[in-house]
C-alpha cells in the first residue's frame, strides 16, 4: 500500500500563477505573504531515510509528536509517534523549533523567519519579521539560498542570519525567546511586537524557570540571565576550560526538583573535526561547574579522551541525559585501534554512564565495512546497507516528561527509544516480509531519475546519491536497494540509467564515488580527481547485479549521464557516457570497452549531462569547474559551455547561447522537432561557490558573478537562442513531454516547478510542489497525467501534473 503524506507548504501570493516571460520571480518583494495547508497530496516515493536528520524536538504533551529537519530543507512532522509524517518546507530549512509547552496544538519553526501554527501543523502563519516590514526575498548563490531584506534590522540584512534558538515561556507563554545571530530577540505579547538584545556571541540554548523569573541564555561563551519581570539582563562569563560551549542541555531533575545543566567543551582539535571533549554540569545555575570525571566518559582504559558532539536531557526529567559520541578508541592486546561511536547515557544525573547504542569497532573509515552496528538496533534497510561502516551520529532529542523516550539520528536514519536506550527502532522506513521497504513521509536523500523497465510496468527504478540505485517491482509501493557487484568506492551515487528496448533485463547505469554534481562545493579541492571515482556498470538482470565496464575509461571516471543510441543494433549497442573529470566517451560493443571523444571541447572537466536528438545530433552541457594550477587554487575558473556534435561525438562545436556566462545544468531537445532545443540554466553564483570563500578573500574578495539563469531555447539547432524564463531563477533541468506538444516542465532551486503548454512561451506553477531544490520532471510513463519530481534531498515526489 502506498502511503500519502500532506506536503504543507509556503504560497508566495505573487499573482494568479500564470508566469509570463521574464517575469520576476526570485526577486518577488510581495510582502503579502502567507502560509497555508496545501490543497494537494503527493506522494512521495522511495525507502525512506538515506541522509542525515537535526534537531529532534518534541511536544510538551505527548510522545507521539515530534518534528525533525533534514540538512536538505524539508522538516518532518509527526503525530503517531514517527509511523508516517507530514512534510513542511521553508527555503533554507528549518534551524530551530519549539512545541507550546501549554498548548498542544502551537508549533514554531524557525528558519530566515519564524512561523507558527496553532492547529497542529495544518497551516502556518509568518510572525517574524512581520510581513509588512518585509522589503524584498530572492534566492542567491549556488545553492540559490533564500535571503530576506526587512525594514527592522540592518544587522540582518547584512549577515542573512538564521533562527537558530527558539523557546516559549512556560509560565508566560505570549513571551516568546529567539536567538538570531548575535542577538537575543524577544516578544512579550505572542509575537506583536518584538525587542532585541546584544549579546557576546549566538545564542544556542534557554532554559526558562517554572518557578522563578529568570530566563537562562547560554551563548558559546558566557552564561546571561534575562528577567522576564523587569526585563534586565546580567552576564556571567564562563570558567576557563569550559568555554566555548559546544553544546548545552538542562532542566529540572524529576525525583528532587533541582534544575541541572550539562554541557559540552571541545578542546583545540588534532584528528581534524574530532576534538577532545570534556563534559560539565551545574546544579547552582552556573556558579560553579563540575567537571565529569567518569571512567567511561574520560575513556581511562583506552588512554584517549573521546569526541562528543551533543548532549540532551528531558526538560522535566533531567536526570536522564544523553551523549552523542563520533569518535571513542580501544586499544587491543595487540596494538590494534578500535574506532566506536554511539550514545552514552545516565540516569541520574551523570553519576554512572553505559553505552546505550554502541557501534564500530573498525578502523573508522567511511564506507569500509570492518565494524559492526550497534546490537539493539530494530532497523530496516540502512543496517543491511551500511551496517559495519563507520555511521557518524548526528543529534539527539529527549522527550521533556519521560527521560526513557528520546530520538537519535545519523547520517542515514532517525531511531527511538521508549526504553532509556535498551533498545532502538526506526521511525523513517517500513519494513515488509519480502525485504522491501517504504518510507514512512520522512524522504532525506538527493534523487536524479526515475526510470521505468520497459518490460515491466510495474518495474520502476530510482537513481540516488549517498544510498545508490534502488527498485520497485510493485509500481513503487516498496523498494529494495541493489549494488551488488558495484565497486565499493563506486555505491555513494547512481546519476542515471537507462534499460535496453530489446533486450529484457539488460541496463547500464552511471556511477560515482562523488555526489552533488555539478554543485561547485565538490571541486574546489585541488585534488578532486584524486578521489574522483566510478564508471559504468551493465546488469542482464534488470538491476538484480551488476558489473563494471571501465575498459578504456578507467576506474577514477565519475559518470553523471548515460546515453543508448536506439538506433545502434541489440547487443552491439552504441551508448555514451558524459565523465566529469574526463569528457565524453563512447563504445559500440554494449559498453564492453570505451574511447574518449572530446575533440573540440576546449575544457573537458565538468561534462555533466548529454542529450541525443531523434536524428541522432548530441549535445552536451559542460558546467563550470575551478582551475587548479601546481595543485593549488587560483582565482580563476573555467566558463560553462554547451556543445553539439553531429557525427557521433567524433567533433564537438560550442554553440554560442548568451554573451553573458552560463552554468547549464541540463539540456533537452523536442523529439518531434529536433531543432528545438531547452536549456536549463543557473542564475548568479558567487566566485567563493567555486573556488572556496578562502581563496576568494585572499586574492582579491568575493565577487558576484553574473550568470544568464532561466530557460533558454533555439528553434534552429542550436545557432541563435533566446531567453524563455527568467533570468533570477535557478533552472536544474527542462523536460520535453513526448505526449503532449507543446508541454514543457522545469524544475528550479526556487521552491518550485514549473509547466509550459505553449512551448514556454508562459508557465505556471506546478500546483502543491514546493521544495526548496528540485532536480527534474519525469514523466509518468504509466500515468500520463502524472508526473514525478526528483529532487535535492527530499527524495522523489510524484502526483499530478496540475498547475496554479
Amino acid at each position: 500500500m502506498i502511503r500519502f503524506f500532506v506536503t504543507r507548504r509556503i504560497t508566495m501570493l505573487c499573482g494568479p500563477g500564470l508566469i509570463l516571460a521574464f517575469l520576476c520571480l526570485a526577486t518577488c518583494t510581495n510582502t503579502n505573504q502567507t502560509l497555508t495547508e496545501n490543497e494537494d497530496s503527493w506522494v512521495r516515493i522511495g525507502p525512506g531515510g538515506g541522509g542525515s536528520t537535526f534537531i529532534p524536538t518534541f511536544s510538551y504533551h505527548t510522545a507521539d509528536e515530534f518534528i525533525v529537519r533534514c540538512d536538505m530543507t524539508g522538516s518532518y512532522l509527526t503525530e503517531d509517534g514517527g509511523e508516517s509524517y507530514s512534510q513542511v518546507n521553508v527555503p533554507n530549512g528549518a534551524t530551530a523549533y519549539a512545541y507550546d509547552p501549554t498548548n498542544r496544538e502551537t508549533i514554531y519553526l524557525g528558519s530566515n523567519k519564524l512561523i507558527r501554527s496553532k492547529d497542529g501543523g495544518n497551516t502556518w502563519e509568518q510572525i517574524f519579521p512581520p510581513r509588512e516590514d518585509v522589503v524584498e526575498e530572492y534566492f542567491l548563490g549556488d545553492h540559490a539560498n533564500y535571503h530576506l531584506r526587512t525594514k527592522l534590522s540592518e544587522t540582518d540584512n547584512a549577515d542573512n542570519s538564521r533562527i537558530q534558538m527558539i523557546r516559549i515561556d512556560p509560565v508566560r507563554p505570549e513571551n516568546i525567546y529567539l536567538g538570531k545571530g548575535d542577538r537575543f530577540i524577544c516578544s512579550f505579547n505572542a509575537g506583536k511586537s518584538w525587542h532585541e538584545i546584544p549579546l557576546d556571541a549566538p545564542l544556542i540554548y534557554s532554559y526558562a524557570s517554572q518557578t522563578g523569573d529568570e530566563v537562562y541564555l547560554f551563548t558559546h561563551k558566557s552564561l546571561f540571565v534575562f528577567n522576564r519581570n523587569d526585563k534586565s539582563l546580567t552576564s556571567n562569563v564562563l570558567p576557563e576550560g569550559m568555554s566555548p560551549i559546544a553544546s548545552v542541555t538542562g532542566g529540572v531533575k524529576a525525583e528532587d526538583g533541582k534544575v541541572v545543566f550539562y554541557s559540552l567543551h571541545q578542546r583545540e582539535s588534532t584528528q581534524n573535526e574530532f576534538a577532545p571533549t570534556d563534559v560539565f554540569f551545574t546544579e547552582d545555575f552556573g556558579v560553579s561547574w563540575n567537571r565529569i570525571d567518569s571512567p567511561l566518559i574520560t575513556n581511562e582504559e583506552g588512554g584517549e579522551v573521546p569526541s562528543y558532539s551533543q548532549i540532551a536531557c528531558a526538560e522535566n526529567d533531567a536526570a536522564k541525559v544523553y551523549l552523542i559520541a563520533n569518535r571513542y578508541l580501544s586499544e587491543e592486546e595487540n596494538g590494534t585501534r578500535k574506532f566506536w561511536y554511539g550514545a552514552i547515557a545516565s540516569a541520574d544525573a551523570g553519576e554512572h554512564w553505559n553505552w546505550v547504542w554502541k557501534g564500530g569497532g573498525g578502523s573508522g573509515q567511511y564506507g569500509i565495512k570492518d565494524g559492526l552496528d550497534a546490537e539493539n538496533l530494530n532497523d530496516a534497510w540502512v543496517k543491511e546497507a551500511f551496517g559495519g561502516e563507520y555511521i557518524r551520529l548526528i543529534d539527539v532529542g529527549v522527550y521533556p516528561k519521560d527521560g526513557n523516550v528520546a530520538i537519535v539520528t545519523d547520517w542515514y536514519r532517525t531511531m527511538k527509544t521508549m526504553d532509556g536506550g535498551k533498545s532502538w527502532k526506526e521511525v523513517y522506513s517500513q519494513p515488509h516480509e519480502d525485504k522491501t521497504y517504504t518510507s514512512r513521509g520522512m524522504d532525506v536523500t538527493t534523487s536524479y531519475g526515475v526510470h521505468f523497465d520497459p518490460w515491466d510496468s510495474s518495474h520502476l527504478a530510482l537513481s540516488f546519491t549517498d544510498i545508490g540505485f534502488h527498485h520497485s517491482y510493485n509500481e513503487g509501493e516498496s523498494w529494495k536497494r541493489s549494488v551488488a557487484g558495484v565497486p565499493g568506492r563506486w555505491v555513494n551515487t547512481c546519476y542515471w540509467m537507462v534499460f535496453d528496448p530489446s533486450v529484457r533485463g539488460k541496463v547500464w547505469s552511471a556511477w560515482s564515488s562523488m555526489h552533488d554534481f555539478p554543485r561547485g562545493k565538490m571541486t574546489r579541492s585541488p585534488k578532486w580527481k584524486e578521489h574522483a571515482q566510478g564508471g559504468v556498470c551493465l546488469s542482464v538482470d534488470g538491476g538484480g547485479s551488476w558489473e563494471p565496464l571501465i575498459e578504456g575509461m578507467g576506474s577514477d571516471s565519475p559518470v553523471t549521464s548515460i546515453l543508448l543510441d536506439p538506433f545502434s543494433r541489440p547487443n552491439h549497442r552504441t551508448l555514451y557516457a558524459s565523465v566529469y573529470s574526463k569528457g565524453v566517451y563512447k563504445s559500440t560493443d554494449d559498453g564492453h570497452s570505451w574511447t574518449i571523444m572530446n575533440q573540440g571541447i576546449e575544457n573537458p572537466t565538468g561534462s555533466f549531462e548529454l542529450s541525443l536528438s531523434e536524428n541522432g545530433d548530441l549535445f552536451l552541457v559542460v558546467c563550470p569547474t575551478p582551475k587548479h594550477s601546481d595543485g593549488k587554487l587560483r582565482r580563476a575558473y573555467s566558463q560553462g559551455a554547451v556543445y553539439k556534435s553531429v557525427n557521433g561525438a567524433e567533433t564537438w562545436e560550442q554553440l554560442r547561447v548568451t554573451e553573458q556566462a552560463i552554468f547549464a545544468n541540463g539540456i533537452a531537445v523536442d523529439p518531434l522537432n529536433p531543432d528545438r532545443l531547452y536549456l536549463a540554466c543557473w542564475s548568479d553564483i558567487f566566485l567563493s561557490d567555486l573556488i572556496g570563500a578562502d581563496v576568494a578573500r585572499e586574492t582579491g574578495g568575493n565577487e558576484l558573478i553574473d550568470m544568464a539563469g532561466g530557460v533558454w531555447t533555439s528553434a534552429d539547432g542550436g545557432k541563435t537562442w533566446e531567453q524563455l524564463l527568467d533570468n533570477d531563477l535557478y533552472v536544474y533541468d527542462v523536460t520535453v513531454d513526448p505526449y503532449h506538444p507543446g508541454r514543457l516542465y522545469c524544475c528550479t532551486f526556487n521552491q518550485a516547478a514549473y509547466r509550459s503548454d505553449d512551448y514556454g512561451q508562459s508557465w505556471k506553477k506546478i500546483k502543491g510542489y514546493d521544495f526548496h531544490w528540485g532536480h527534474r520532471v519525469v514523466i509518468d510513463e504509466n500515468d500520463l497525467d502524472k508526473i514525478y519530481i526528483t529532487t535535492f534531498g527530499s527524495s522523489v515526489w510524484h502526483g499530478l501534473s496540475a498547475t496554479e
